[in-house]
């Protein structure tokens, strides 16, 4: 009996010390980066993001994390973002907020308006946003690519992760109407901004239609678009280099399908309606019936 009860012992003993090593492997590291914020890049693989955790000393194993994330979903379920780190939280847990989506960090709602410039949005981040560079923002973020919308950004937000967010929002938006972009035979890069210039100059839906066939129909001609928030457009003929503005999802469409007008001309009265006119004549008296 003896040699079976040696064996049991034996046995406990090694499954004892494997509960305690796997237990070990689950807990948080000592030197577990507290008060932080770590980051999930968009796309980051399952491989990278173990040894960055690893690296971090927010898990001890990065094959144990790979296992556990694969059995709640691996890779398609981990949501990306910046994650708040207040205290140690072991390795299940930290699976568990990845694949939830469980930021813990505060959000400020942000509304961006149509029409709004990169400098504009970047007005709109405050004190609130002690990580968020103005200079880096207004340097780098693309003019027109932007989309108008509301969001819940995190108050750690960087001026790079505002500009992703963003530019995400935009391709997600936008690629319904892609197939309308290419059949219209211009380019994404003209049809943004064309209607940055729709966006700035009308205010309705059916001003927006009207104001994008005079402004094509001029492009085509080789008159000068003459839009008054863009005074370049004065001087030379042709599209401005890049939009003036973010413009939203209706001056896009607009861009896309102008309604046909016998109008050249237009402008804004002090009545805060749209006036049009056929000739030069006609705009003429527009202006001094509608401007004075």
């Amino acid at each position: 009996m003896r040699p079976t009860t040696n064996y049991q012992n034996l046995l406990i003993l090694a499954i004892g010390l494997v509960l305690v090593c796997a237990t070990w492997f689950f807990m948080p590291p000592s030197n577990f980066p507290i008060e932080t914020t770590i980051n999930v890049p968009q796309g980051e693989g399952l491989f990278s993001l173990g040894e960055n955790l690893h690296k971090e000393h927010v898990i001890r194993s990065t094959l144990l994390f790979r296992i556990v994330t694969t059995l709640l979903g691996g890779e398609r379920d981990m949501k990306a973002g910046e994650y708040y780190l207040a205290k140690p939280q072991n390795l299940l847990t930290v699976v568990w907020r990845i694949a939830h989506g469980k930021y813990e960090v505060d959000t400020v709602k942000i509304t961006v308006p149509e029409g709004f410039t990169v400098e504009k949005i970047s007005k709109l981040f405050d004190k609130r946003f002690k990580t968020f560079s103005h200079q880096t923002f207004e340097r780098v973020a693309p003019e027109g690519y932007l989309f108008p919308d509301t969001y819940f950004v995190p108050v750690t937000a960087t001026a790079s992760s505002t500009i992703n967010l963003m530019r995400e929002n935009f391709i997600r938006r936008i690629f319904p109407i892609m197939p309308e972009v290419e059949a219209s035979k211009k380019s994404l890069e003209d049809i943004i901004t064309m209607a940055s210039l729709i966006e700035a100059e009308a205010k309705t839906e059916q001003d927006r239609l009207m104001v994008s066939d005079i402004l094509w129909k001029r492009l085509k001609i080789g008159m000068p678009l003459q839009v008054d928030s863009e005074m370049g457009t004065y001087e030379f003929a042709g599209l401005p280099d890049k939009p003036i503005n973010n413009p939203g999802l209706l001056s896009i469409e607009a861009s896309l399908h102008p309604t046909t007008t016998p109008y050249l001309y237009f402008l804004t009265g002090k009545d805060g309606n749209m006036h049009y006119a056929k000739t030069f004549d006609e705009h003429v008296r527009n202006k001094e019936k509608y401007l004075r």
